[in-house]
């Protein structure tokens, strides 16, 4: 079983597909070659994924893909593959992870458009790699998934905040939240466990209280460079909006203690408003006309509103935003 929706892979991701099949196949074995090395070399899944991504990072911008898209196709495709593995038998080998994630790859993928065979073949030895490597599905789905509550978690959750669908376990997986490899697909190949029962599971149905995480929504968290997730520009690592480094620090600098642009203690949106009150206080001490009644509304807003009987074109808030 598969989680419900499935995400979609990133356009510029397609595009690499579409545009090099053979080159984006190679990627994918020279990555797999780095996660094997790193934990023959005694590293951990995470190290491991890491130097899975630094090696391809580099060949995929060479193909057109930014690393924006390259970070948020890691993170559709790990949420999705991940699903996948957390509810597949926990003695799944390698061929049959190689199955799981070429069905993965054929439900992400827009109606219509089929994974080139190079790339199908990649996904598939790419399984066998894991497997090799010592990793077993469910500690793979562990690591590929977000947090349980994060943007993308696949499973619903108890109010706790802990996922309702047990490892291994798909019957346990609400209907609505769940749905079968394709029937013409590489888990159909394989048969038996890889495969729903005849006439499907008998699901379990979705708790009153279950809490389901919010989709990827477009480039959440790590597609869109402005929304979040690590390396964004309001995200956790190197975020605008504060963390560690990147225009975080920037904002430290500025007087940010501990804040972004767009956040913390004294970030730059408070410097802002220090600034804009100054401006207005130094107006009004030079005879300026007083503050429209809004004017307050505007340093909680961020934006300075014009006078409210204007009788101007109104701008559109939006515009310039893409």
């Amino acid at each position: 079983m598969f989680p419900m929706p499935m995400p979609e892979m990133p356009q510029e991701i397609m595009d690499a597909v579409s545009a090099d099949p053979g080159a984006f196949a190679a990627a994918l074995g020279d990555g797999m070659a780095a996660f094997q090395g790193a934990m023959a070399d005694g590293g951990d899944m995470g190290a491991a994924f890491d130097a899975m991504g630094d090696i391809m990072g580099p060949i995929m911008q060479d193909l057109g893909v930014s690393p924006e898209a390259f970070d948020a196709a890691g993170d559709v495709i790990g949420a999705a593959i991940g699903g996948g593995m957390h509810m597949a038998p926990a003695d799944t080998g390698g061929a049959e992870m190689g199955a799981m994630m070429q069905d993965a790859a054929s439900l992400m993928m827009p109606e219509g458009m089929d994974v080139p065979a190079p790339v199908m073949d990649a996904m598939g030895d790419m399984g066998q790699g894991f497997a090799d490597a010592g990793c077993a599905p469910h500690d793979m789905a562990a690591e590929m998934m977000p947090p349980a509550g994060d943007p993308g978690f696949p499973f619903p959750c108890d109010p706790a905040g802990e996922c309702i669908v047990p490892p291994g376990d798909p019957a346990a997986c609400p209907a609505d939240a769940c749905q079968p490899p394709p029937m013409d697909g590489a888990c159909a190949d394989m048969g038996g466990a890889m495969m729903p029962p005849d006439g499907g599971y008998d699901h379990a149905p979705m708790p009153a209280d279950a809490v389901m995480a919010p989709p990827m929504d477009g480039m959440a968290p790590n597609m869109d460079p402005m929304a979040g997730g690590t390396g964004g520009m309001a995200g956790d690592t190197g975020g605008m909006a504060g963390g560690t480094g990147g225009m975080g620090a920037l904002g430290d600098a500025l007087g940010g203690a501990g804040g972004g642009m767009a956040g913390g203690t004294g970030g730059m949106a408070d410097s802002a408003d220090a600034a804009i009150g100054a401006a207005m206080d130094s107006a009004m001490d030079q005879g300026g006309a007083p503050a429209a009644d809004n004017a307050g509304q505007a340093n909680v807003d961020g934006v300075a509103d014009a006078a409210i009987d204007d009788d101007g074109p109104e701008v559109d808030p939006s515009a310039g935003m893409g």
